[in-house]
């Protein structure tokens, strides 16, 4: 099911096409969609190099073919800074688009400083008779991640356990810190006890976008949780205690899919014996966790 809804969402993303590491695809759509909106749907752009350093040419088109373009050379050094000037280069490109529709330029452009090298601004563009005044700026959406997958745990006393985890996050501070909310359900069973348990809880992620278009990201967790276990044999019994899990994860962020891995020890309060007519299980403290997440991208 997840896997469909993201090529769904995939099939149903604006027509951009990147072919340089210089910019961030799914960051350029939600930059451009806070600039200019659903109005997005109606242009096919396309980004390539020209060969030179920090420099790309930007070609957008109407959906009958006329065709304006441009080079758009950068004065960022992040590929986030570098996507923030593209996008307002576009929105900017696709605002004058009409104006050149009889003699389309293919000249030079450079994305609008804080100042200029005599120290003076330029003044903003004034809308002619009879065009709208342009809307305000918004703020760019919050981008993040939903996903589902598969949980195990392992230790002494109750040996195995394997359930499913869902999970959501947001990237903020230029992608450094992560808020993370969760749900889980697993279970185990030992000398004929079988035993279930509900996680619910929050917390935090804490790293950095890694390798070509920042699509990985790589960090430390830790996520408190409330425990509820539940116990059966021929009687059952049920209790609340408190989980925390401290460890490691890897993201892949694609253009709409998410992929995530994340291992560590779940620290479980406090410790505690199940008792049975074949045995006692022990839930001991700490228990490795391995887990596997696929999702979606969203913002």
């Amino acid at each position: 099911m997840l896997l469909a809804l993201a090529i769904l969402a995939v099939l149903a993303a604006a027509p951009i096409e990147v072919g340089t590491d210089l910019v961030d695809a799914g960051r350029l759509e939600a930059g451009l969609r806070a600039r200019i909106g659903p109005t997005l749907d109606d242009w096919k752009i396309t980004v390539t190099p020209t060969g030179q350093a920090g420099q790309v040419h930007v070609s957008i088109a109407l959906r009958d073919g006329q065709r304006f373009g441009q080079a758009v050379q950068f004065a960022g050094k992040t590929v986030e800074d570098r996507t923030r000037e593209l996008a307002a280069s576009v929105a900017l490109l696709i605002e004058v688009y009409p104006q050149h529709q009889a003699s389309p330029l293919d000249g030079s452009t450079s994305p609008p400083a804080s100042g200029s090298s005599a120290g003076q601004e330029q003044p903003p563009r004034q809308p002619g008779p009879g065009e709208p005044a342009p809307a305000k700026p918004l703020r760019p959406a919050l981008r993040g991640w939903l996903g589902l997958g598969p949980r195990i745990e392992l230790g002494s006393g109750l040996r195995f356990e394997a359930g499913v985890d869902l999970m959501g996050g947001l990237w903020l501070a230029r992608d450094h810190v992560q808020p993370i909310l969760s749900l889980n359900f697993s279970g185990g069973a030992r000398h004929g006890i079988s035993v279930l348990h509900g996680r619910f809880g929050a917390g935090a992620a804490f790293g950095a976008p890694l390798g070509p278009g920042d699509r990985l990201w790589l960090g430390a967790h830790l996520l408190a949780h409330a425990l509820y276990i539940h116990a059966a044999e021929k009687a059952t019994d049920a209790t609340w205690l408190s989980s925390t899990e401290i460890g490691g994860l890897l993201q892949y962020r694609g253009r709409r899919l998410f992929l995530g891995l994340r291992t560590g020890i779940d620290l479980t309060l406090p410790a505690v014996s199940i008792r049975g007519t074949r045995g006692v299980v022990r839930r001991e403290i700490p228990r490795w966790c391995f887990g596997l997440m696929v999702g979606v991208v969203f913002g």
